[in-house]
């Protein structure tokens, strides 16, 4: 049977790893896995922890048992130890902030989705976002501005979240600067030369958000669109996470926004 760990940090983030083979490869679970013959569910968790993360816990309390007892999860604290990826059967291990959960198409198994469900619904400001199936690499992305006030959002056109609109920008290679990933994608996708102004936002998952402005007036991109501040769209029309908290941040700066469903 399997033994689960729901790993709460002092910033009140939540452990999860991204599975590196099978069915589910590139979705996210709780630590864990079978135990060993002789083997407690609670020091499984505490094991499989261990070796998938490189973080030492406690394991405190039960915090949810099947019915039919074929699995457990036991919510436990960071006790010490470094992060890091388990590479054999991981492609990556994140601390999650309770405002940037993943949501349930992006989880591996029925017992993620039952400890995600039930620790959203006990923490305030909870929300359960998409992120995507690939490793979260270092990643820069460009929010630019033009002169009416307008940001320029692509349209996403492969993959899971095709038809989503979303930040223009990519993954950065070895040695590469997110700010200057952030910039030539903009160029590559839209044909729009940003000038860089200032980092505007970044998180805890290794990306970065510059904001620009174009160098020249384009009324029309090549592969995007220009969205007035009381038109953005809202989250279900969002790629990943990543663009939902940066449109958020500028709704928020910019009286007069508004959120809506954009086709």
């Amino acid at each position: 049977m399997p033994g689960f760990a729901l790993v709460v940090n002092k910033r009140n983030e939540i452990l999860m790893v991204q599975r590196g083979y099978g069915n589910q490869k590139g979705q996210w679970t709780l630590p864990g896995g079978q135990q060993d013959r002789g083997e407690s569910l609670k020091r499984t968790a505490i094991r499989e922890t261990r070796e998938e993360t490189g973080i030492r816990i406690s394991a405190d309390k039960l915090y949810h048992k099947s019915d039919h007892h074929f699995f457990e999860i036991w919510k436990g604290r960071e006790l010490g130890g470094r992060l890091k990826v388990q590479e054999k059967e991981c492609l990556d291990a994140k601390w999650f902030q309770v405002d940037m959960l993943p949501h349930d198409d992006n989880l591996a198994f029925g017992p993620d989705k039952i400890a995600l469900k039930k620790w959203a619904a006990e923490n305030q400001g909870s929300r359960r976002l998409h992120y995507p199936r690939s490793p979260m690499k270092r990643s820069g992305f460009m929010l630019v501005v033009n002169h009416n006030d307008e940001i320029l959002l692509v349209r996403r056109n492969r993959g899971r979240r095709a038809g989503k609109w979303s930040l223009p920008g990519a993954n950065a290679t070895a040695g590469e600067r997110r700010r200057e990933v952030a910039t030539r994608e903009t160029k590559r996708i839209t044909g729009i030369r940003p000038v860089l102004e200032y980092l505007y936002f970044e998180n805890r998952h290794q990306a970065q958000v510059w904001r620009g402005k174009p160098l020249h007036q384009v009324e029309i991109p090549i592969e995007g669109r220009w969205f007035p501040k009381d038109s953005l769209p809202d989250d279900k029309s969002l790629g990943f996470a990543i663009d939902i908290r940066t449109i958020e941040k500028w709704a928020s700066e910019n009286p007069g926004s508004r959120r809506a469903r954009c086709p």
